[in-house]
């Protein structure tokens, strides 16, 4: 029987017992998921050793597409080193709508099982993916139990402040002589008193006569 076609959610949560390709220190493992011609990458679990957590989601579109396949890598300066590779069946959770697997990893040099990935199937139908074989371009993780950073806002920038000539200096002022210091000024004479007396000849004078 044909499945519909429609959208997985695939949410890794964390791996277990992983082989730690590390000599020194802890090694950084991520997971490189591909559904068909789609591929996905987690975040970098940094000293997430042999016990890794991701918790991520990530959404699909599916129409014939029955399996995932997953690369654990392990993050380095130089190249990144391969730790495993785990597959599983999307079919249960296509069929019942859910699924809960522990895909086991297999490892690159030994081609044994070294610890698994735990991992969360839903599934939603959407007949209308069959009629046109849409699948998607880039569909982004969504993170859980991790904190998301906010979106920076960018707003438009606002119209250039206008600038203003600076107005030239005033002239110079005009620069005058000092006026000459006041000539000294002394009190004025008194006015002779109102209503004094004119001079009166000395007794026994004898008056002048003038000409006949």
């Amino acid at each position: 029987m044909a499945l519909d076609a429609g959208v997985m959610s695939v949410t890794l949560e964390f791996a277990k017992d992983l082989k730690d390709s590390d000599w020194f220190g802890k090694q950084d493992p991520y997971c490189i998921i591909r559904v068909g011609g789609q591929t996905f990458r987690t975040r970098t679990a940094v000293d997430g050793g042999r016990n890794s957590v991701w918790n991520e989601t990530f959404r699909f579109n599916v129409i014939n597409e029955n399996s995932v396949d997953v690369e654990i890598k392990d993050e380095d300066v130089g190249r990144d080193d391969l730790i495993g590779t785990a597959t599983f069946s999307l079919a249960k959770a296509r069929e019942s709508g859910a699924d809960r697997i522990q895909a086991g990893v297999v490892s690159k040099k030994s081609r044994k099982q070294r610890g698994f990935l735990s991992i969360a199937l839903s599934w939603a139908p959407n007949k209308a993916l069959m009629s046109d074989g849409a699948h998607a371009a880039a569909p982004v993780p969504q993170h859980h139990q991790h904190y998301q950073h906010p979106t920076a806002m960018v707003y438009a920038a606002g119209p250039a402040p206008a600038y203003y000539a600076v107005p030239a200096a005033p002239p110079a002022a005009a620069y005058y002589a000092a006026p000459p210091p006041p000539a000294a000024y002394y009190p004025a004479a008194y006015p002779p008193a109102h209503g004094a007396y004119p001079p009166q000849p000395y007794p026994g004078a004898v008056p002048v006569q003038g000409p006949r």
